[in-house]
Order: C-alpha cells, then sequence, then structure tokens
C-alpha cells in the first residue's frame, strides 16, 4: 500500500468524519473506498468512450433520428427493435 496525504475541502473532511463515527469505518477505509469507486467508475467510462469514438471513426452507429423514433414508441410497442445499425 502507499501512503497519500491528501487535502479535503473543510465540508467533505466533516462529512468522512461523520460517517466514520456513524458506521464505525475508519476515515481512511471511507475514502480508500471512494476513491476506489471513482476511479473504476472513471475507468469504466472511459474505455465506453474510446469504444464509442472507434465506432464512429469506422462509421459504424446509429441515425440520431430512428434511435429519437425507437425510443418514442417504447411505451406504446413494448419490444419494438431497436433501430439497424448503419
Amino acid at each position: 500500500m502507499t501512503k497519500l496525504e491528501i487535502m479535503l475541502p473543510d465540508a467533505i473532511s466533516g462529512a468522512v468524519e461523520t460517517l466514520s463515527r456513524q458506521t464505525g469505518q475508519s476515515q481512511e477505509d471511507i475514502i480508500t473506498r471512494a476513491v476506489v469507486a471513482y476511479v473504476d467508475g472513471r475507468a469504466r467510462w472511459q474505455a465506453d468512450m474510446e469504444r464509442a469514438l472507434a465506432d464512429v471513426d469506422s462509421d459504424q452507429g446509429h441515425d440520431g433520428d430512428d434511435v429519437l423514433a425507437w425510443m418514442e414508441r417504447w411505451g406504446d410497442e413494448p419490444g419494438a427493435p431497436p433501430p439497424r445499425a448503419t
């Protein structure tokens, strides 16, 4: 494990301290879990964005108007097939 010193805004520091008292978890555990959740979420977002941009670069995708029309039918036509990829 690497020791890292961070500066938190007073409001966040206070919230972490309160949560620590309420849950019995250490402040370090709360902050570690928060950082892990953030980093994992950002990594998934980045991977999704890279895949989406690769699809754009290879001219794969869906026409936006077709997608909107399909979404508007969701309440009226359950199970309506999605638009074809272009």
